[in-house]
């Protein structure tokens, strides 16, 4: 039988968010948005049916389907303030570092690549940011009032697959967030709660090593293919088998990665700690002391040797963190910041007093 290949029906999102729309420092004309442009839609796809094949073919569970986004957004500019961030988004985690250089390459030049934003269902000056919250957040550092943005008309499960493909689209998503996105798509296409998505995907594991007579649908097989096919990173079977357990961590664990308090790094060397009290205190201090990940496997180790961590551990942590320090420093542009070069050198003034 010969393969049919077919458009993913997230490829249009995709080529919208690939996009590189370069926007000059200097805001262009802002245009009317209550009244936006008259958007084309793209046109609808002939729908072919797809022939039964096994799951191990993922080109032929690929359906072309109509593209559901406007093939032109309106290009204007807006008031930061009316520009909202997604509290449940899927990227937690924000580096400081990074994020005070962007605040202070963003005074200078202002934003060059547009914000995408969507009208709030029913609000004519109310914006739902869908890609772009690292440049919204230094751009309210850095102090900005108006910001570029493009204005995409579509609707709410559309605008929650561009939140989740432009994350997972990013090399710096960490393990814990690409998996709450992969999961958060396939529930949505699925129709399913969590547990119904990992009963499917396990269904597909079982059929696919022929130990059960239950058949998964067709079009939940193309719809599971179609969202790994966006990550290109995992297949069902690997997501299954090594992604699925950290939906599983604690409790207090999912929480701290929910709020982007902790980097998943630094999470997974706390759950190295299989103690939950001293699991629970180590990352109560990894967050507290802003702990480097050095500093948090010293603790680890001796905590693992069963040692009191009150006296042993925070010498060994102090250390590691004091070695760390001049790397840091620079990757954080310290020594650029005339405040904070000032900052640092009291500090290192109060050393040399401990010191003698």
């Amino acid at each position: 039988m010969s393969r049919v290949e077919k458009a993913n029906r997230f490829k249009g999102l995709m080529q919208v968010i690939r996009q590189d729309i370069s926007i000059s420092a200097a805001p262009p004309p802002s245009l009317d948005i209550e009244s936006p442009l008259p958007l084309p839609t793209a046109p609808a796809s002939i729908n072919t049916k797809v022939p039964d094949a096994p799951i191990t073919d993922p080109v032929l569970f690929l359906p072309t389907l109509p593209l559901p986004i406007s093939e032109q957004p309106t290009t204007t500019t807006v008031k930061l303030s009316k520009i909202h961030r997604d509290p449940d988004q899927d990227r937690r985690y924000f580096d400081q570092a990074e994020l005070d250089n962007m605040a202070v390459s963003i005074r200078k030049v202002g934003i060059i690549d547009s914000l995408s934003v969507r009208l709030y269902p029913g609000r004519s000056d109310e914006f739902d940011l869908l890609a772009g919250e690292k440049r919204h957040r230094a751009a309210e550092m850095a102090g900005l009032d108006i910001v570029p943005v493009r204005i995409f008309d579509i609707d709410d499960d559309t605008a929650a697959d561009i939140k989740s493909i432009s994350n997972l689209q990013r090399s710096d998503l960490n393990k814990w967030e690409e998996t709450s996105a992969l999961m958060n798509m396939l529930c949505r296409h699925l129709g399913k709660e969590q547990e119904e998505v990992i009963s499917v995907l396990n269904q597909m594991a079982n059929q696919k090593r022929g130990l059960t007579s239950n058949v998964v649908r067709n079009e939940d097989l193309e719809i599971v293919q179609e969202v790994f096919s966006v990550a290109g990173r995992l297949t069902p079977e690997s997501f299954r088998k090594h992604r699925l357990p950290l939906l599983k961590l604690p409790s207090y664990i999912q929480t701290v990665l929910r709020e982007g308090k902790l980097h998943y790094t630094k999470v997974n060397e706390v759950l190295r700690v299989k103690d939950t009290e001293q699991q629970r205190q180590l990352l109560k201090d990894a967050i507290a002391q802003e702990l480097s990940v050095d500093a948090i496997q010293a603790q680890v180790k001796v905590l693992r040797q069963g040692y009191d961590v009150s006296s042993t551990a925070p010498n060994q942590a102090l250390l590691m963190q004091l070695k760390g320090l001049p790397q840091r420093l620079k990757k954080a542009h310290v020594l650029e910041d005339s405040k904070k070069r000032e900052r640092l050198t009291k500090l290192l003034n109060q050393i040399e007093d401990l010191i003698y």
